[in-house]
């Protein structure tokens, strides 16, 4: 157990996370959105092309919104650090097109589709290029576009012409970037974002339950001003995830609002939120939150399995559907869910008529719903309540072979929308609610640990699904770790604007502007590479846990008896959804046996491994090609393909060694042993074992030089740093193969 408390663990790691990642080479990818591009000195324009030189000047009308005057410094500031190009900005009165000989003119109206709010026009010509939007925010937007189109093109050249772009999704929620601003959200093309939030009890305003203020954070809440600044919608994530004790003094003034024993016999409580004091409390802080922010546009909770606690969730020593709370039981679970959530749409839109309840049933088909697209639960809902959804999760991919695939968590294998996602959009058209399809931005459970699964093909696809689905909109933000701002983060953008362009076109491009023009195509096969091998993943392992995790780290547990090292275990602090001292226990990170069918996952982990191989193969044939200006563009791109690489490559080994293993110890128990059987079937895995040290002393550099890899720095879990299990791991190598496998040897008589 841990001296420290949760709250000091997770702020110590907290700054020593900000402090590990500032000093990385790879951080400016998320800290400043702009240092992805630079110029191609050797770039020159084609016959249709306009060269932006330092002749032309940005012009802007003098009512130009404070919205269009920052977005209007961020494109100087990007043609100047990033172009070498040098702009002023003018502000003219009247009549801009008569204002000079070569002009950039940024403008708030007239632009885009006057049906479409934020929708924009660009057109170029010899002495012009001109930016308009249907309103500020399509502005915005236009010069996010251009800056892509100057990026991708790797020079101040533009195609003349004229376009209109519509956005193809009206809410774009999305993440700020590691250490990065509000000005990296926008570029990353996103038009909404969370703010604020958290524990309800501590922002709560409300003196309904006296003894509920101990919990009170000082000081006022803040309105979200800086976003606004942006033309950001906001929204508010809110948990009462910090349950109660029997003891508490809330219970002690309050009896009869005590709700559900939860998660264990020793468990804590949640107050019943179907007494009428709860609901007045939860009413009344909510009512106060938008009181503090009347511009925000909603608050979301999780009300599934985790997050927001009712007395359906997590319910101890019931049966699913049902609670220990007598009061709930009699209502049934989407009674009391669709009540708490249309009593909060009330409370909010008692300050903002317009604002919503996004309700996130993360989970639920397995903790309470009584059918997996919460049918149930959404045809009882009101105006003001939203739901949001996974756009994969919970769906089952036959893979061959007897494998069925169940994506209990986020995932790049299925594309979407699933048929549980594709469920809840038909209810809630049906209900006439609005819905928002969740992906995550950069991970997949098929390799957690990843900065990001450069699996690009199947991102741009994913993108696209998340447009075509129904879904009113999408939020691509990370749940439990940072945004790394990789290529899989912007990929989305460059396919949520009509018209939309070729996928292939766009990816060689992009692939181009990381590595320099030679070494651009083989890193676009490269990503296909990787999506191809995604085809053979078998499974999404347990949380955090595991070969397919911790990769080269991994023991290999030639003695399956053997007591590992302690730097082989770990915390696991999202264990504190139950009880915080659960998050402070600490557990084994690896797996003794290898899991499911070894001989037919091995199978599949091989055929992985191949796929893997053949990207690396790719990515170092590219790297005598890579453009100078391109070098630290191109390392954080290939830091996750070869650590992909070797994270397969052990589980592949790991599920070898553990079936040869087992089949040397069930044979030495025969008498007689047969040594012919036998010698072979050892032979194999002292190679199998050597070619995993091997892999573990490759992949060590890799883990030194990338601090996105660092379990140590793991948000939700913690575990000793990479490169110092790294070393235990190739010690208990050395071991394994110095003594166990000789012992083993001598006692299969070889």
């Amino acid at each position: 157990m841990s001296a420290e408390t949760l709250q000091q663990l997770t702020a110590r790691l907290a700054r020593e996370t900000q402090e590990a990642y500032r000093a990385s080479p790879f951080s400016n990818l998320s800290r400043y959105y702009f240092s992805r591009f630079s110029r191609d000195s050797q770039a020159v324009p084609e016959a249709d092309e306009v060269a932006i030189d330092g002749d032309w000047q940005i012009v802007l009308p003098e009512d130009a919104s404070p919205l269009t005057r920052r977005m209007a410094d961020h494109l100087v500031e990007f043609l100047e650090g990033r172009m070498d190009l040098l702009l002023e900005i003018r502000i003219c009165v009247g009549a801009l097109e008569n204002k000079g000989a070569r002009l950039l003119i940024l403008e708030e109206r007239d632009g885009g589709d006057p049906e479409i709010p934020e929708s924009f026009t660009i057109a170029v010509t010899p002495d012009r290029t001109h930016v308009r939007g249907r309103d500020p925010q399509g502005l915005r937007d236009g010069i996010v576009h251009l800056v892509d189109r100057i990026g991708l093109r790797q020079a101040p050249f533009l195609k003349v012409g004229e376009q209109v772009y519509r956005p193809r999704l009206p809410v774009r929620l999305g993440a700020v970037p590691f250490q990065g601003e509000y000005r990296d959200l926008v570029f990353l093309g996103y038009n909404s974002v969370f703010v604020g939030g958290g524990d309800l009890y501590a922002l709560s305003r409300s003196d309904a339950i006296p003894a509920l203020r101990e919990r009170r954070s000082p000081g006022p809440v803040q309105p979200a001003v800086e976003p606004r600044q942006y033309g950001l919608k906001t929204f508010a994530f809110l948990n009462t995830r910090q349950k109660f004790p029997l003891d508490h003094p809330v219970f002690r003034d309050h009896p009869d609002i005590r709700g559900a024993l939860t998660w264990s016999a020793d468990g804590e409580y949640v107050l019943c939120t179907e007494h009428p004091l709860v609901r007045r409390y939860m009413m009344e802080s909510v009512e106060g939150l938008f009181r503090a922010d009347p511009e925000l546009d909603g608050i979301v909770l999780i009300i599934g399995g985790e997050g927001f606690y009712h007395c359906f969730m997590r319910p101890y020593g019931v049966e699913k559907g049902h609670t220990n709370c007598p009061r709930c039981e009699q209502l049934g679970a989407e009674t009391v869910v669709a009540n708490l959530l249309n009593s909060l749409a009330e409370a909010a839109h008692r300050v903002n008529p317009h604002a919503q309840v996004v309700a996130w049933p993360y989970s639920a088909e397995h903790v309470w719903s009584a059918d997996r697209a919460q049918r149930g639960l959404i045809e009882k809902l009101r105006p003001g309540a939203a739901i949001f959804t996974e756009i994969e999760k919970d769906e089952y991919i036959d893979k061959g072979d007897g494998v069925e695939k169940h994506l209990w968590d986020y995932s790049i294998d299925l594309i979407g929308p699933g048929e549980r996602a594709s469920e809840q959009v038909e209810a809630c058209r049906q209900a006439d609610i609005p819905i928002y399809m969740k992906s995550e931005p950069e991970l997949g459970f098929e390799a957690a640990r990843l900065p990001h699964i450069p699996c690009m093909d199947r991102w741009a696809d994913r993108a696209a699904a998340l447009v075509s689905c129904g879904a009113d909109g999408a939020w691509v933000f990370p749940a439990f770790r940072p945004l790394y701002g990789t290529s899989a983060a912007e990929i989305n953008k460059l396919f949520w604007w009509t018209p939309v362009p070729p996928m292939e076109d766009v990816l060689q491009r992009l692939a181009a502007r990381i590595a320099g023009a030679q070494a651009g195509p083989r890193l676009r096969r490269a990503w296909a590479c990787v999506s191809s091998a995604i085809e053979y993943s078998p499974e999404l392992p347990p949380y955090y846990t595991g070969p397919t995790y911790t990769g080269p780290a991994h023991p290999m547990c030639a003695d399956p008896e053997a007591e590992l090292p302690a730097v082989f275990h770990g915390l696991y602090l999202f264990r504190a959804e139950a009880q915080d001292a659960e998050g402070l226990k600490s557990h084994p990170t690896f797996c003794v046996d290898a899991r499911g069918d070894v001989p037919v996952l091995e199978r599949f982990y091989r055929r992985m491994e191949e796929h893997l191989h053949q990207a690396v193969e790719q990515v170092d044939a590219a790297v005598p090609l890579v453009a100078e200006r391109c070098r630290r563009t191109f390392a954080a791109e290939v830091s996750s393909i070869r650590w992909f690489y070797h994270t397969i490559r052990t589980t592949a080994n790991f599920y070898t060694s553990c079936r040869l293993r087992d089949q040397l110890r069930q044979l030495m128990t025969a008498e007689p042993l047969d040594a012919v059987e036998v010698r072979p079937l050892y032979e194999q895995w002292r190679q199998t074992l050597l070619d995993e040290r091997a892999n573990a002393r490759a992949a060590l550099p890799v883990a030194r030089e990338d601090v996105r890899l660092d379990f140590y720095y793991g948000s939700d879990h913690t575990f000793p740093h990479l490169a110092e299990m790294l070393e235990a791991k190739l010690e208990l190598l050395e071991r394994e193969l110095n003594e166990v496998l000789p012992e083993t040897a001598r006692r299969c008589g070889l």
